[in-house]
């Protein structure tokens, strides 16, 4: 029998579009797809897009160790808000998970969660750079993805260890190119607004370098990686050439890195304090160009909470991130050019597939799969605020900008975790 029907909307997964119900079962699973369907429960979905949920590679969410800053519950109820059913939780340099013990912990906060937790390892000790962590030990629980979130790669030797060993294993290397030694001693883009700022800057030069770097690597070893965060129109272009090639390599980029530029950090808030940092203007409309000529494979959040005393430091004290999970949607269907097929393939289905989670999250809306579902109201005009969000922390840096569409409904595995834009638990 059909518990729930999400009705008179416009069905759009990686088949194409269709105007049908979808209804979906007690068990979770969707149990009928079709015209005029009844059930016990109506969600209306009329004007609206119905779609894959949406799955994010990037989330931050500082639990266990720091959850005055988030939680795995906080960090999932803005996900679900923001209408994603899965979401890949890194590791961090103050909570490495960089062991079998450390997994299961993560593990164990799972049961907290409002939408699927995948687990990243760390790929070294205490994501220091030194010492290769039990990559092995951690597959054998089920983690498919590893990074170390600023790589500390001393040399090109170590980064050579870090993929052959991991290509013993089921897993993806997930490696963001830029350097935490540089971004110790840099806070923005380095161009001609911190050179007028007069605020150390970071040259898009080195990402390219780094991102040229590890895709040597990919290619002489052939593990699996996925690029993070790129925010150079060049590094994307390489990339783009290396796929051409046969090296096994995927890219994504955050929102704020094809609508935001440097000019932001004029106004010294810490919320456009970004890693990477923001880029020029041109920079922007190039990384624009590279998504509508299909050259990135996902839209990531990097969604990175800060503690609250964070906004009232001085610019250059501040740590860098900002949060993401419930704009990055409206974000994408504001700035980019693109149609809904196309971006919901870079928010859905596509980081799906990197995750490795494509059997249940993203992919087709068919019969017998979980019932893992967004609806999007595309009319919707809105402005984000940072303290009305589900993150314990504020710093979105689409604070008060228009945006265009909204998450109406969210169902995850069948449940209605999202009604209305408001979260049901």
């Amino acid at each position: 029998m059909i518990e729930t029907v999400i009705k008179g909307g416009t069905v759009v997964d990686q088949t194409g579009n269709k105007e049908v119900d979808v209804g979906i079962g007690n068990d979770g699973n969707i149990l009928s797809i079709g015209p005029d369907l009844t059930g016990n429960n109506i969600i209306d979905a009329a004007g609206c897009v119905v779609a894959p949920g949406l799955v994010d590679l990037n989330s931050h969410f500082r639990q266990p160790g720091d959850e005055e800053t988030e939680t795995v519950e906080s960090g999932t109820r803005s996900a679900i808000l923001g209408g994603y059913t899965a979401v890949v939780a890194m590791p961090g340099i103050d909570a490495a998970v960089d062991s079998a013990a450390a997994v299961r912990e993560i593990q164990a906060l799972r049961n907290e969660a409002l939408c699927h937790v995948e687990i990243a390892g760390s790929l070294t000790a205490g994501c220091k750079g030194e010492e290769l962590a039990p990559i092995g030990e951690m597959a054998g629980l089920g983690v498919r993805f590893f990074t170390d979130p600023l790589p500390r790669f001393p040399n090109d030797l170590l980064v050579r260890r870090v993929m052959e060993y991991a290509s013993n294993f089921d897993v993806t290397i997930a490696l963001p190119p830029i350097s935490a030694l540089t971004m110790a001693q840099a806070h923005m883009h380095e161009g001609a607004v911190s050179s007028h700022l007069g605020i150390p800057g970071v040259s898009i030069e080195e990402e390219e370098l780094m991102t040229y770097r590890f895709l040597k690597m990919c290619q002489l070893t052939g593990t699996r990686m996925h690029l993070q965060q790129l925010s150079s129109p060049n590094a994307i272009e390489l990339v783009a050439a290396a796929k051409s090639e046969g090296v096994p390599v995927t890219c994504e980029v955050s929102p704020h890195h094809f609508s935001l530029t440097d000019e932001a950090v004029e106004t010294f808030q810490q919320r456009y304090k970004l890693l990477p940092p923001l880029r020029a203007k041109s920079h922007v409309e190039s990384i624009k160009e590279c998504i509508v000529k299909g050259n990135v494979d996902a839209i990531a959040t990097c969604h990175s909470p800060n503690p609250p005393h964070a906004e009232d430091l001085p610019f250059e004290e501040a740590p860098f991130g900002g949060i993401g999970l419930e704009t990055a949607l409206a974000v994408s269907l504001t700035e980019l050019d693109s149609n809904i097929e196309q971006i919901l393939s870079l928010l859905s289905w596509m980081p799906a597939d990197i995750a490795g989670i494509g059997d249940s999250h993203g992919g087709v809306l068919s019969i017998g799969r979980p019932g893992n579902i967004v609806v999007i109201d595309k009319s919707v005009i809105w402005k984000p605020v940072g303290s009305e969000m589900a993150s314990k922390s504020n710093n979105t840096p689409f604070e008060g900008y228009p945006l265009k569409g909204k998450v109406r409904h969210t169902i995850v595995n069948g449940e209605v975790v999202v009604l209305n834009g408001e979260a049901q638990r």
